[in-house]
């Protein structure tokens, strides 16, 4: 847009916009680890505290809806305050957040933990993309935006095969106080590095903003019909792949499989691989075909609604083949990438906050009732059953499919 590619001088270092912005990478690493960690912790928790399905679901529900509710909050004070301040002061909340999670003996008291550390989380991707949408050129973000992506999933990385060990030898109760730690470094480390903007960057000041205006711009930014469109997509398309990675994969492996607790989370590592690579492909992509933007995105969503509807019906045959599926729902289902790098470009600069943080409130809303109902349509069979989980993929393989075609006619529709 022209008048963000006048604002922004895109003449900053790459060396020093990675040192600014490694801290917020760590949150957002973090956040990933968080919000996937359940897949290896539901294991554990089943036997330790009795945990339904259903509990369950609300005990991951519980960081994706304060993740949510966070959103509009969060877009604004981006805006407002800049990505240093309102993650930083975020994060702090995280740290309390996970030592009440490690500290609980009931699923209230899970519920609890869980969300402080939803809010605490809820700002530092949005953060993260602020930041490159600031230091980096327009015709780049879409690129940067998914090495960001890449980046973060070291978490999730992190949630598989390394968790399940740690949880193994030492608990996880132990392994959650070590992550109060690493959370309360991350928060250091945003304080002391991270610049809001580069060297000779001009914006509107958005300090200068009442509560009015600051309201009057996020209704703006919910009229926009593209971000509307993008939203249908955000709450479907990231949130299929976290229900099955982020939470039911774990059970589904063990249950139908029973599979232990390292070749689970061999498996989830094979998947979360797969969406490291995912999301910078798209990117370049998104680079090298500008106009094809639309395109990727339904592709993307459209095939991961086929790999749900395969892992339903041809996924138990084989550990190999559920494997596979979930691989490929990994690399080449997230359109997370291309709808956000979409949004950036759909509102004037001053609104790329709000707009962000819209999408993202659709994808974590999308997290918390895909993982809850999921857990409301295992919970309809007998414990551990293989039709609960069968019919959870089906549930999600329709949804997707339903947020594709609704994308692919919008957007014709608006270009006729």
């Amino acid at each position: 847009m022209t008048e963000h590619t006048k604002q922004s001088p895109h003449t900053a270092r790459t060396s020093h916009f990675i040192l600014v912005l490694a801290p917020i990478l760590l949150a957002f690493s973090l956040s990933q680890f968080f919000r996937s960690a359940q897949a290896l912790l539901a294991e554990p928790l089943r036997v330790e505290l009795a945990i339904t399905p259903e509990q369950l679901g609300l005990v991951s529900g519980s960081f994706h809806f304060a993740f949510a509710l966070m959103q509009i909050p969060v877009g604004v004070m981006l805006d407002r305050y800049g990505p240093r301040v309102t993650n930083g002061f975020l994060m702090m909340a995280t740290v309390v957040g996970v030592i009440i999670f490690a500290s609980a003996h009931s699923v209230l008291g899970l519920m609890i933990g869980q969300a402080i550390i939803g809010l605490g989380c809820s700002a530092a991707f949005m953060a993260a993309l602020v930041l490159a949408a600031r230091w980096t050129s327009p015709e780049k973000f879409a690129a940067a935006s998914g090495l960001i992506v890449s980046f973060s999933l070291l978490g999730v990385l992190a949630s598989a095969t390394p968790l399940a060990a740690l949880v193994e030898t030492h608990g996880w109760r132990t392994v959650y106080y070590g992550l109060a730690g690493l959370s309360t470094l991350a928060v250091m480390l945003d304080l002391l590095f991270v610049r809001d903007t580069p060297p000779g960057y001009q914006a509107d000041d958005q300090k200068g903003e009442t509560v009015f205006e600051a309201l009057k711009g996020m209704v703006s930014v919910w009229k926009n019909r593209q971000v509307w469109l993008l939203s249908g997509v955000a709450f479907f398309s990231y949130p299929a792949i976290l229900t099955v990675r982020g939470l039911w994969g774990g059970p589904y492996l063990h249950d139908v499989f029973g599979l232990s607790a390292v070749e689970v989370g061999n498996i989830l590592l094979l998947m979360t691989i797969g969406m490291i690579l995912g999301p910078p492909t798209y990117g370049q992509l998104s680079r090298k075909l500008p106009t094809k933007t639309h395109g990727l995105i339904v592709f993307a969503v459209l095939l991961g609604a086929a790999t749900c509807l395969l892992q339903a019906f041809v996924g138990p045959w084989g550990t190999g083949i559920a494997a596979a599926l979930m691989l490929l729902h990994g690399f080449l289902g997230s359109s997370a990438t291309l709808s956000y790098a979409a949004s950036r470009q759909a509102v004037p600069e001053r609104q790329i906050g709000r707009a962000l943080t819209t999408v993202n409130l659709a994808t974590f809303a999308g997290l918390f009732v895909l993982q809850g109902l999921a857990g409301l349509i295992i919970g309809q069979f007998e414990d551990g059953a293989p039709d609960g989980y069968r019919w959870m993929f089906v549930f999600l393989g329709i949804g997707l499919g339903a947020a594709g075609i609704s994308f692919w006619f919008g957007g014709k529709r608006k270009k006729s």
